[in-house]
């Protein structure tokens, strides 16, 4: 069952009800249940697989808190690293050589086993004892899809407080605010430029260099809309039971340069590795300096890369982004190696808007990569959009005037949202005081039914 299928938002508020309905001891217990329900829609197999690495996790972990020496605690920590990370090699191959079906969110629950195992090996107080709450923390079903990659000690304490905590109005009001606008950005948004976009990728010699550029720029701006749509979705249902996930993006469009558009895009993986790869990867190479500080970025953005896929276009995919982050992290250093550098009024904003524009640019020259189903279909659009490689006449409005503006508008509202929606705040306050609130929901709850697909597409990010 599917974040965009009906039928699971008929069951939702039912669970929700029992949830607050049951004594606080069970309900840790009765997540744990609706958690495995949900994956089991999934792929029933593939349950065991979790639980197994779940229990595996479980007990290293008791094992490194009560281990006597620092010799046996590194061991075992490694040894359940390891272990994990070769489950998802293994199934990384699988996929890439065979077509095997990955299993659901093996990617997210791993990241989530290993941060625990890492915690636990930094801390033995970080150890979690308490079976229910433990089993839940990788299965907890709005974050096992796409993520976000919640830590451990976060998720451990919230569920011991809503153990005895009742629901509250801006709770439920939030958690409904976030699935809602979650959804009218995947399935309004999202879902209409990738329309769009399956149509000129299915035939791009077909059209004009510039409206392959175009469309190369919307690859960023459907990725965005679908992905974070998931995380809003994701975030107001955890909301609804209590549990407060970690952002994961903060208008990246906003950045006005690789590295912070790095912070603000997919941030609960960003800073995961940073935490766990990056920082330690630079601190062991530090005795090398600048390039030590390139290497360690390269090898981290590969990471990246490859965590997607074992595939040639996201290994480039990841390259790419350590080239991009390595430059502008050596272009700032130098340039405050220079002294503080002051810049306001016009120039300033206009430094600020072309470095937004490079930003974007780079984003969507990679997502040539990142998006193409084959090496050879990405060198076939960016030889097309330099100009260098055969192209057609037609453009998009060729598709058809309602085509064309629903493309234009939809790209628009994705890059104005990802772009920090200026005057939202102001906008969504005057409508207060005009319409009440369950009105503004019913009209956007109306506007979900009447435009959108029923079911909706796939979430790209469930396929990692």
């Amino acid at each position: 069952m599917s974040f965009t299928s009906p039928g699971f938002y008929l069951l939702l508020p039912a669970a929700c009800i029992v949830f607050y309905w049951i004594p606080g001891r069970l309900r840790g217990i009765y997540l744990l249940v609706l958690s495995y329900a949900f994956y089991a829609a999934a792929s029933r197999t593939y349950l065991v697989l979790l639980i197994v690495a779940t229990a595996t996790s479980f007990a290293i972990g008791l094992g490194i808190a009560n281990a006597r020496s620092e010799t046996a605690k590194s061991r075992l920590m490694w040894l359940g690293v390891a272990a994990i990370v070769a489950m998802i090699v293994a199934f990384k191959a699988a996929g890439a050589m065979a077509g095997f079906l990955l299993p659901l969110g093996i990617s997210y629950y791993s990241f989530k086993l290993i941060s625990y195992l890492i915690e636990v090996y930094w801390d033995d107080e970080a150890v979690e004892r308490d079976l229910v709450v433990f089993f839940l923390f990788p299965a907890f079903f709005p974050q096992i899809v796409s993520g976000p990659i919640q830590r451990p000690e976060a998720f451990f304490r919230q569920m011991r407080e809503i153990m005895g905590r009742a629901a509250s109005d801006a709770q439920i009001e939030a958690g409904f605010r976030f699935i809602l606008g979650g959804l009218m950005l995947k399935l309004l948004i999202g879902d209409r430029l990738a329309d769009v976009i399956v149509i000129i990728d299915g035939a791009h010699g077909d059209f004009t260099s510039a409206t392959m550029a175009a469309t190369v720029a919307c690859y960023t701006l459907q990725l965005y809309a679908d992905f974070a749509g998931y995380t809003n979705v994701a975030l107001g249902i955890g909301k609804l039971f209590g549990v407060e996930g970690p952002p994961n993006f903060n208008a990246p469009f906003a950045a006005v340069n690789i590295q912070e558009m790095w912070r603000r895009w997919h941030m609960s993986l960003t800073s995961w590795l940073t935490d766990y790869l990056f920082t330690p990867l630079s601190m062991s190479l530090r005795d090398m300096r600048r390039a030590g500080l390139v290497l360690a970025i390269m090898l981290n953005m590969a990471i990246i890369g490859v965590w997607h896929g074992f595939i040639l276009n996201y290994l480039v995919f990841g390259l790419l982004h350590g080239v991009f982050l390595a430059t502008t992290v050596l272009v700032l250093a130098a340039t405050r190696a220079r002294g503080p550098v002051v810049a306001g009024g016009l120039a300033g904003a206009a430094a600020a808007g072309a470095g937004r524009v490079l930003t974007f640019g780079l984003m969507s020259f990679s997502q040539i990569f990142f998006h193409s189903g084959t090496w050879d279909q990405a060198i076939s659009i960016l030889a097309q959009v330099a100009g260098v490689g055969p192209s057609g006449s037609l453009t998009i409005l060729d598709l058809g005037p309602g085509v064309a503006l629903a493309a234009l508008v939809c790209a628009a509202i994705a890059l104005y949202v990802g772009g920090g929606a200026p005057g939202a705040r102001w906008a969504a306050a005057r409508l207060d005081g005009l319409a009440p609130r369950w009105l503004q929901y019913g009209v956007c709850a109306f506007l979900l039914v009447v435009l959108s697909d029923a079911g909706g597409a796939k979430f790209i990010y469930g396929g990692f």
